[in-house]
């Protein structure tokens, strides 16, 4: 069996900072609050890579053979995706909790912004992980030709479950006001389909793809907690420092190793 090991390095004016290993000890570590200073235009950016280090774990076969339209498109467990080295669906994120100067200072378009939008298609979700600000709906479609049910919980108490036959409309499902939550999507009829959406109080937010890049723009100047959340590797944070002019872009890497 893969053991993971999580470790955490960065780069250029990157300050690291030791965090929690887990997603549950990460919510009990004290984050600095971000210190932040209210300027006309906020042009700041943190970007970066998360890296996969080491042998990366199987992608077995998913066993589809309960509905006969998943089973005609085969599909490997999206537990863990790396792609050449880069980690897949990890959801890099100014620390929820620690933004309250940024609050009253918000982005030039404070408005919530339309539905998020997850997809069922090849009985699979798409995106499997992904961000929301609060007050912000999910639309779930179905793409496939079978049926799908649509069943949301947080820490294990039920949000949401609804049927969705085939090509019917979409789902609007509303979404907790509380930031840090974590709705996990699931499929009663193909239990091999998991989707994470996480509730953010800010839009400082982004999920890597198969390249493991990400870029949060926007910045105004100050210290910020950078965390990385994976659903099965779980979270690792630091802290950044954006500046003005050539120090406003920040550079970060995260990295997981595997070890047996």
């Amino acid at each position: 069996m893969t053991r993971i090991l999580l470790t955490l390095t960065t780069s250029l004016v990157l300050l690291a900072s030791a965090a929690a290993a887990d997603p549950a000890a990460s919510k009990q570590a004290t984050a600095p609050a971000a210190k932040v200073t209210r300027t006309p235009a906020s042009s700041g950016a943190i970007r970066g890579t998360v890296l996969f280090e080491g042998e990366a774990p199987d992608r077995p076969l998913l066993e589809r053979d309960s509905d006969p339209y998943c089973q005609k498109t085969p599909r490997l467990a999206e537990d863990v995706v790396v792609t050449k080295g880069k980690l897949k669906d990890v959801l890099v994120r100014i620390k929820t909790g620690t933004l309250p100067a940024l609050q009253a200072a918000p982005p030039a378009s404070p408005s919530t912004p339309g539905p998020a939008l997850l997809v069922q298609k090849e009985c699979m979700y798409s995106p499997r992980v992904q961000g929301l600000v609060v007050g912000q709906t999910l639309a779930v479609r179905n793409s496939d030709g079978t049926f799908h049910n649509v069943r949301g919980t947080v820490a294990g108490k039920p949000l949401w479950n609804q049927p969705q036959p085939a090509k019917a409309k979409d789902l609007a499902l509303a979404v907790p006001p509380t930031p840090g939550d974590v709705i996990e999507v699931q499929c009663d009829v193909h239990p091999w389909m998991h989707a994470y959406a996480v509730v953010q109080d800010s839009p400082y937010f982004a999920v890597t793809g198969t390249d493991g890049v990400f870029a949060i723009t926007g910045l105004p100047p100050g210290t910020y907690t950078l965390e990385a959340w994976h659903p099965t590797l779980g979270s690792k944070s630091m802290t950044v420092k954006v500046g003005t002019g050539k120090k406003g872009a920040v550079t970060a890497r995260f990295s997981y190793k595997a070890t047996e």
